[in-house]
């Protein structure tokens, strides 16, 4: 059976017996059937292994990854922040939308995101029924998985649209188990980040920003509001968040992805002392014609003639007589001593975003302007002068653009949420159907289990 990987706080002086360092890293290996066994939940250092474990597996795979050929590159080249280089046919195939239901890396994300949906509904069994831990330590613990549950099922509605929404642990179930009408999936998602926000504690339970937090939690739930057209609680969220003083927007734009940065709402810890997020692997160009996926022309030459981002988030690759542009929010490839960058997966920047959004959906056009020049200002730009509902949330959208590129899929889910994907990419993407708007359910998911039926629309 696959080894398992637990990452244990385990630094001690012999003397003072204190910890020398803020990043957990200490590996032991356990085999995947103690994930729930009884002893994993007899001590709360153990139990709390067993869901890092889970962490690291949902930052190298699945819907969250920003590895190489995870979500993050592969939605990336899906839309159009990317422009694919490479010779492998299979990332090609999301660059010119030819995705096929065979795709390995589409098996790969479905497979992954799963295997760690299974693993935490593990651990949601194993944590309540253990009589030896805390209560109070057994809410925290329930509240990040529940809410760790909620983050992928956000990701895969998003990409596949009705999925089955998996809380049991019985494979005979499990190997059966049909599609949930999206809208029932929402509901899911809402009803587990709101028990998530009832345990959850209001400060962050380590040193670093990587276990969420209440705050995380509202974040997560003001961007599901959002997406669901519930206005009035994504303000209400966003508000309590962006009310909260150890949260502000850094100035300086090329410290925003470090993993000091005071605008991370959460993020993913390296997993390896000294290692830094792979999205700088994934993203980052050093000599040309690149193997890899660079940052398109058409984004490169839409941004505003002043915009620091373009200055400061992307860089150039010259070969030749020919220029290639590259994410470079990211921008350390290699271990620093100590990590400097994780992988943000909650930022503050969105958070006034999604205000922005719901002000003027509600009608708050002052309020909405103001959300949204926050985030202009910050990155040089004069103030919106957008004064309608139609311009304002035009102008939102134009500003996500820009904010979130290669990041966690976000551009994708902008323009499919709004109705702007078949205007945006149709002319951009050789092989764009309408239909893509949802991806494959993976062929082989479909032979196992017929209860996935039907395939969606176009494959």
């Amino acid at each position: 059976m696959k080894t398992l990987k637990i990452l244990i706080i385990l630094l001690v002086l012999s003397a003072s017996s204190f910890l020398v360092s803020c990043e957990d890293y200490t590996e032991v290996d356990l085999p995947q059937s103690q994930l729930t066994g009884v002893k994993v939940y007899e001590n709360l250092s153990t139990a709390k292994a067993a869901l890092a474990d889970i962490y690291a597996r949902i930052r190298d795979g699945g819907v969250l990854a920003g590895t190489q050929f995870g979500c993050t590159p592969l939605m990336a080249n899906y839309v159009d922040d990317m422009d694919y280089y490479g010779q492998n046919s299979e990332m090609e195939e999301f660059s010119t939308h030819t995705v096929q239901s065979s795709n390995y890396f589409l098996a790969v994300v479905w497979d992954s995101t799963y295997s760690q949906i299974y693993a935490l509904n593990s651990f949601l069994q194993g944590i309540k029924n253990s009589q030896t831990i805390a209560e109070e330590d057994k809410q925290q613990l329930i509240g990040e998985a529940l809410f760790l549950r909620a983050f992928l099922n956000f990701y895969l509605v998003n990409l596949f649209g009705d999925v089955p929404y998996v809380t049991s642990i019985d494979p005979s179930v499990n190997a059966l188990i049909g599609r949930t009408a999206a809208s029932q999936v929402y509901s899911n998602i809402t009803s587990d980040l709101l028990e998530a926000e009832e345990l959850i504690t209001e400060s962050y339970p380590s040193t670093e920003r990587v276990h969420p937090n209440k705050a995380a939690v509202r974040a997560l739930l003001a961007r599901v509001y959002l997406y669901t057209g519930n206005y009035t609680q994504a303000e209400a969220m966003t508000t309590t968040v962006l009310s909260d003083p150890i949260y502000s927007l850094d100035s300086n734009l090329s410290n925003s992805f470090l993993k000091e940065s005071p605008a991370i709402i959460l993020a993913a810890q390296s997993g390896i002392a000294g290692q830094n997020t792979e999205d700088a692997v994934s993203f980052l160009l050093w000599f040309g014609p690149p193997f890899k996926p660079s940052l398109s022309e058409q984004l490169y030459n839409a941004f505003e003639p002043d915009d620091r981002r373009k200055t400061e988030w992307v860089g150039t690759l010259s070969a030749g007589s020919s220029t290639w542009y590259y994410p470079a929010k990211y921008k350390l490839d290699e271990p620093s001593s100590p990590s400097a960058e994780y992988t943000i997966w909650l930022g503050l920047s969105e958070q006034y975003l999604i205000r922005a959004e719901a002000r003027a959906m509600l009608g708050n056009i002052l309020g909405g302007q103001q959300d949204l020049n926050v985030i202009r200002i910050r990155a040089g730009l004069a103030e919106t002068t957008a004064s309608t509902t139609t311009e304002l949330t035009a102008a939102i959208l134009h500003e996500r653009r820009f904010e979130f590129f290669t990041e966690q899929s976000h551009r994708w889910f902008d323009l499919k949420r709004t109705g702007k994907a078949a205007e945006t990419l149709s002319g951009l993407k050789i092989g764009w159907r309408n239909t893509d708007l949802l991806l494959p359910i993976p062929e082989k998911e479909l032979q196992l289990n017929k209860n996935l039926l039907p395939q969606n629309p176009g494959y």
